[in-house]
């Protein structure tokens, strides 16, 4: 039993290590800059087809995009916290609407200059559709499969409830690609609607 435990705190300690390396390499950076952002990004180019959002946005191949990420330093904050986990949705609902009405006001004073639209990749696709993002589904691939196991980890290890977490769910993890224009980012958190 106690080399179990061992062995699992050994494992956490090497996803930490893990996810601030891959962090560093993709110049992952969290929205703003005090770290109390629940969002994190990088502004990439776009390499895939022609995506064609609801809004008739079209995210064409070398199209700048802002790829969001959850800020795991966050999530880590809170955990140390001891925030109730029945509060965690909330929280995180909320701060995200707040972090999304801040980028909205960077976006319309041309702080990163001209994006296409916000692109993530998530196990939270029901949340981010609260929020007013597309969700569509992903190829099952090996990549795919792959970014799964590692976000469901990650979820293990940062989610206020922590292991509990995984054992909630009656099934798998679904991995699921989001997205929402420049337009309708604007549209929704722009400072008219705060």
């Amino acid at each position: 039993m106690q080399r179990c435990k061992a062995l699992r705190q050994f494992a956490l300690k090497l996803w930490f290590l893990i996810d601030r390396v891959l962090l560093f390499v993709y110049h992952i950076r969290a929205l703003r800059a005090d770290g109390t952002s629940v969002i994190s990004f990088r502004v990439r180019r776009y390499k895939g087809p022609t995506k064609v959002l609801k809004d008739g946005c079209e995210v064409r191949s070398g199209d700048q995009i802002m790829e969001l990420h959850l800020n795991n330093e966050w999530f880590r904050r809170r955990r140390r916290l001891d925030i109730k986990p029945s509060q965690s949705v909330r929280e995180i609902m909320d701060c995200s609407s707040r972090d999304l009405r801040f980028l909205a006001g960077q976006m319309a004073a041309g702080v990163f200059g001209d994006i296409a639209a916000l692109h993530g990749v998530t196990l939270l696709h029901m949340g981010a559709r609260r929020l007013g993002f597309e969700v569509g589904e992903l190829p099952d691939n090996l990549w795919n499969r792959g970014a799964r196991f590692y976000m469901a980890r990650l979820m293990e290890a940062y989610h206020l409830r922590g292991r509990e977490v995984a054992r909630v769910r009656q099934k798998p993890w679904e991995l699921k690609e989001v997205w929402l224009s420049k337009s309708a980012l604007l549209n929704r958190y722009g400072q008219k609607h705060t």
